[in-house]
């Protein structure tokens, strides 16, 4: 195997140098750019083969100090150039001259040796101070390079050789599209001899001697422990025999305060809140176990040696209690030396055996063959039988299979297959895994190499390393065209987890996230051990001076602090766990030293304030405060002129004026860390002349000012943004031209756009709005506080948008309709309308709908033909007036809160009806209505007339409505998937006939609907067979598979049929009050029910069993 060190080195010779000395072109005459372009062309493209050769020869050691003496004039002339960076920047922003750098750059310097050198300026440029040691390290790295020829001749080599680098894979993988259908292979019979042992009857004296018993997978790394671990977790029998699973990766080291709170997180899905005190957290967690009848705990990874402690493990699993015997502990480990405390019996340690052959070779087949397919059978022929040569030589290891499946099914190419075959024992995982690894570009090799900066099980987000890549300055700059270095960067991301060095990992409770399996780690580690360093250990005595990189998981930076001041070539500090330490002592103690950071990651709980000396990081690029407490920021910040991305926590309630001067400001956001260790934007202080900010690709919000300095014009310059914008308090814009200078349709980053009026003061919206033309490229819209009746232009332009799929408005006060041509929202899905109360149709609405929300659009009526003129069946609802009237008259008895929030609903709603019903009755008993709501005590005399008043309003707009001359029905696009109506008016038949066409229909919300009697048949249910629990959903008799049920807000709501035939598990009743006890008896509900405040009904029949809540 060849030498890790040397590997390790090796991306230092390759064209990221070429791309450091493109940049430092501008600064050097012309004789030493031509110099080094000459080097460059003739040395670094050879320098492939010189590496191969000095592995096999006796000339290795030179050729591996040559790399490091390479490597430090590297990093020295980058920070050189960047010390001479920020100077022109300082400059620049004093000056007060406008935006420095368009997208295509990387900095101010980023001009390539392609373009034509003026010979007197770059001659005046080497007579400049600040360009002096630039100029001395350039010299000191192209005589490095000068040696390079003397090597190449002491390997023997000929010269014209030339071996290509590997380059960067093709742009734009999509993360979950790149990776292969997850599927198991040869594991289906441990999984069922394993799943046979959890759901074993508990034997007497494992009942007596312990709360639960354990089960240990074993195996070298790299069988396949944790996936066969993960294939039984996921077993549908496994979900229903333990009522708790919790899965927590151990990774050597074990940590009973964080694996405890990892356990409590499982258990609780993610609700687990950040407490130091140790015996608080362990209580918590019996508490929560105690409450359980079963649990399963799986422990993936466990290291453990006779030597070590026993009672950390004993202390670990002490809070492991459960009501029933049965609970199970399974382990996977490299070792069948384990804990006492996990209880596991030496029978019940499994070594995990070799897959059979055939079902290890459609492993290795299934990633090696996976994307394009390969039409040319002969090729195809040819890779099947390459494939089983491999396959034989892979040691039956699954993880080399997927490591190395994956790199060849990048290139099905047969010399490339071959070329496989030729390497060393493939039989151990690192012979595949370097081979991989050295078939990745040299940046995204760095870029690997730095994830050993965070601990094994990390969880990996994609956008947070792609932003840490960025600003550690090892994405490719050049030649971006109009891509932005995140894009580029999420390439890379992208490009790793096709090649299987990352897992995704989907969790319904944490969102997706990414884990580096243990043997990658390891490889990881082992290649960067003199530029990456973990302090986790309180006993560390030393730290490499060579260091460039440190993440620390200790509570005390303190304690270190001599051996982390010698780091001076340190660019990264991040804190995984919150420090101890107060803010002076790691700035002025430690940080004075460490004047080259790129990338600091704080975590503390002990300060307010940022101090001063935060000004004097001047490479700083990355800067995150979200889990600190750090409300005050120093005017220094403002002079970190390479700051790329700044993130803040939610309390920071001022920002400094100068913060415009940050022009290489990229990201600049506000977020919030709650107990739960959650991160959720907030929207942050507005930033005095933020046009300044010209490279921003993200405002969360922009609330227009009259002042100046935050007016709408400010988002002019600043076409990077992309994500999500929303504009808020529109009324401040002076005029239509002002609308117009803002740009937005050259905004063609962003995907999402929301413009909102606060109120009706202001310019005329139309003219606003006419003038805020969006770019065409969103994917979502969203108008707010619009007090027009006409659109404008743009959205009266059939064919403006690209791909609109989302399309939103609220409280729009006086639009009666949808922009009137279809064609505008041919690609919309989703349509939400919300407080539109002049809204009277809903016409023209998208054929490929599929998710449509109608909330407070009063005037908005839907009735059949069959129901108009019904005098019988209009007569029959009032008739029920008084039986409702006392049934009202009782809750408020209990609970007035229910009655008030429900009526203050319903009055806005009649009091929009009566601008078409013109009944001088109805708005005398509506200021009735208006004046309880606004009494602050119950009155018995107010309540009842209340009451009357409320009745009478709906029993008048019974009448209005059926008595209308034209049916309205409401029909839906057959694709619908999720239809919620609340607060209009739809009859009981209109709502079984538009019901009746819905055959894609999964979720169905109906709320404050005061026509609404009954729901329809179970005929109009049969066929709506996609009803599930994906949200509060409605289906009743033939529904069998139905799980969760919502009725909210439907007071006239008299029965729902069929539902004797149900078994629930969630069952919610919101201010149903004319259900009766009766109807609700027939429910069955498993584990969840809530009724609010509605403590009359009669509740004893319920079936409930495991209840989560009531």
């Amino acid at each position: 195997m060849a030498d890790l060190a040397l590997v390790g080195l090796r991306w230092a010779a390759s064209p990221i140098v070429k791309e450091l000395l493109t940049k430092a072109s501008a600064y050097l005459s012309v004789d030493m750019v031509r110099e080094i372009e000459r080097l460059q062309d003739t040395v670094l493209p050879q320098f492939e083969l010189v590496i191969q050769a000095a592995q096999k020869s006796p000339h290795r050691g030179k050729l591996e100090s040559w790399l490091r003496r390479l490597k430090k004039a590297f990093y020295d002339a980058e920070d050189l150039l960047d010390e001479h960076e920020y100077n022109v920047l300082k400059a620049k922003a004093k000056s007060g001259k406008g935006p420095l750098l368009r997208e295509d750059e990387s900095s101010s310097t980023a001009t390539t040796v392609m373009k034509p050198f003026n010979s007197a300026i770059n001659m005046a440029r080497n007579l400049l101070p600040g360009n002096k040691r630039l100029i001395t390290k350039m010299n000191e790295l192209k005589n490095i390079l000068e040696d390079a020829k003397q090597l190449r001749e002491l390997l023997g080599l000929p010269h014209g050789n030339i071996a290509e680098w590997p380059t960067a894979a093709p742009t734009g993988v999509a993360t979950t599209t790149s990776l292969p259908n997850s599927k198991v292979f040869g594991r289906d019979g441990d999984r069922d001899r394993i799943v046979d042992f959890l759901l074993g009857k508990t034997t007497t004296a494992e009942a007596s001697s312990a709360k639960y018993s354990g089960l240990a997978i074993v195996g070298l790394g790299g069988m396949g422990k944790s996936t066969l671990a993960q294939y039984v977790y996921n077993d549908k029998r496994i979900e229903e025999c333990f009522d708790i699973r919790m899965w927590v990766c151990i990774s050597r080291k074990l940590d009973v305060h964080r694996h405890t709170r990892e356990i409590m997180e499982s258990a609780k899905k993610g609700e687990c809140p950040r407490v130091d005190n140790l015996d608080t957290l362990q209580c918590k967690l019996r508490d929560i176990l105690q409450e359980s009848q079963k649990f399963l705990l799986v422990l993936d990874d466990v290291w453990f040696e006779k030597s070590h402690n026993e009672t950390e493990w004993e202390l670990f699993l002490a809070p492991l209690v459960s009501k029933q015997s049965g609970s199970k502990v399974l382990v996977t480990s490299r070792s069948e030396t384990l804990p006492a405390a996990i209880c596991c019996e030496q029978e019940h340690v499994i070594q995990l055996q070799n897959m059979d052959d055939t079902e290890f070779l459609a492993l290795f087949k299934h990633h090696a063959f996976s994307g394009a397919e390969i039409k040319d059978q002969l090729l195809r022929t040819k890779l099947e039988d390459t494939a089983e040569e491999i396959a034989k030589r892979l040691g039956q290891c699954p993880l080399a299979a997927k490591v190395l499946g994956s790199r060849l099914c990048r290139k099905k190419d047969i010399a490339e297959w071959k070329a496989a075959l030729k390497l060393g024992d493939l039989s151990d995982p690192f012979t595949s895994l370097l081979w991989s690894y050295e078939k990745l570009d040299p940046r995204l090799q760095r870029c690997f190499l730095y994830c050993s900066l965070f601990p094994k099980g990390h969880r990996y987000e994609s956008n947070e390393l792609v932003h840490l890549w960025v600003a550690e300055g090892f994405v490719d700059s050049c030649n971006l065209s109009r891509r932005t270095l995140e894009e580029v960067g999420m390439d890379y991301f992208n490009d790793m987890v096709s090649g299987s060095f990352f897992q995704l990992v989907s969790q319904m409770y944490r969102g997706s996230y990414y884990v580096m399996h243990d043997i990658l780690h390891d490889f990881a580690e082992s290649l960067s051990r003199e530029d990456c360093f973990r302090l986790e250990d309180d006993n560390v005595t030393e730290i490499p001076c060579t260091v460039r990189h440190l993440s620390v998981h200790v509570q005390s930076m303190q304690k270190h602090k001599q051996i982390i001041c010698k780091l001076y070539h340190l660019r990264t500090i991040i804190c995984l766990d919150p420090l101890m330490d107060g803010l002076s002592d790691i700035f002025d103690g430690m940080l004075r030293n460490q004047r080259k950071l790129r990338v600091l990651s704080l975590s503390f709980y002990n300060s307010s304030k940022l101090p001063e000396s935060i000004g004097e990081l001047k490479h700083l690029r990355y800067l995150n405060l979200i889990r600190t407490l750090v409300s005050e920021l120093p005017t220094s910040l403002c002079t970190l002129y390479h700051l790329q991305l700044l993130w803040l926590n939610h309390m920071v309630e001022n920002l400094p004026d100068k913060l415009c001067n940050l022009r290489n400001l990229r990201h600049l956001g506000a977020y919030s860390s709650d107990a739960y260790d959650f991160v959720n934007e907030r929207p942050i202080c507005q930033i005095l002349n933020i046009g300044k900010l010209t490279s921003l690709q993200h405002i969360y919000v922009f609330s227009v000012q009259k002042k100046q300095g935050y007016e709408l014009r400010q988002l002019k310059d600043l076409n990077e943004l992309g994500g999500s914008l929303r504009v808020k308090n529109l009324e401040n814009v002076i005029g239509k031209d002002e609308a117009v200078e803002s740009k937005l349709y050259l905004k063609s980053r962003l995907k999402e756009l929301a413009l909102e009026w606060s109120s009706e003061n202001g310019m005329d919206a139309m003219d606003i709005l006419e003038g805020l033309r969006p770019p065409p490229q969103l994917s979502k819209l969203t108008i707010e506080g619009y007090r027009s009746d006409t659109y404008p232009g743009w959205l009266l332009e059939r064919s403006y948008f690209e791909n609109l799929e989302s399309f939103e408005l609220s409280n729009c006060s006086l639009l009666e309709g949808l922009p009137p041509d279809t064609e505008l929202l041919r690609n919309c899905s989703r349509l939400r309308i919300n407080s539109v109360p002049n809204l009277k149709e809903l016409s023209n609405l998208p054929v490929g709908l599929t998710d449509l929300s109608i909330d407070c659009c009063p005037l908005l009526m839907f009735i059949t033909n069959n129901e108009l003129g019904q005098h019988d069946l209009r007569e029959n609802i009032i008739m029920k007036a008084d039986d409702l009237a006392s049934k009202l008259a009782l809750m408020w008895e209990v609970d007035s809160g229910v009655i008030r929030r429900v009526l203050s609903k319903d009055y806005s709603s009649l009091k929009q009806l009566v601008t078409l019903m013109m009944d001088d009755d109805i708005s005398k008993h509506l200021q009735i209505i208006e004046s309880g709501l606004e009494e602050s005590e119950d009155k018995v005399w107010m309540k009842e007339n209340i009451i009357k008043a409320w009745l009478f309003c709906h029993e008048q707009r019974i009448r209005f409505i059926y008595g209308r001359t034209m049916e309205i029905p409401l029909v839906l696009p057959s694709g619908l998937c999720e239809l919620s109506l609340s607060s209009c008016s739809i009859t009981d038949e209109a709502l079984a006939i538009c019901l009746g066409g819905l055959t894609s229909l999964r979720t169905l919300q109906l709320e404050y609907n005061m026509a609404l009697t009954t729901l329809p048949s179970e005929k109009v249910f049969e066929h709506l067979t996609k009803l599930d629990r994906s949200s509060p959903s409605l289906s009743i008799g033939h529904l069998t598979s139905l799980e969760s049920l919502c009725l909210n807000g439907l007071p006239d709501l008299c029965f729902v049929e069929g539902l004797s035939s149900l078994h629930l598990k969630h069952l919610s009743l919101v201010d149903v009050a004319n259900l009766t006890a009766k109807c609700i008896s027939q429910f069955r509900v498993q584990e969840s029910l809530t009724i609010a405040r509605s403590r009359q009904f009669h509740l004893k029949n319920l079936q409930i069993s495991h209840p989560s809540s009531t």
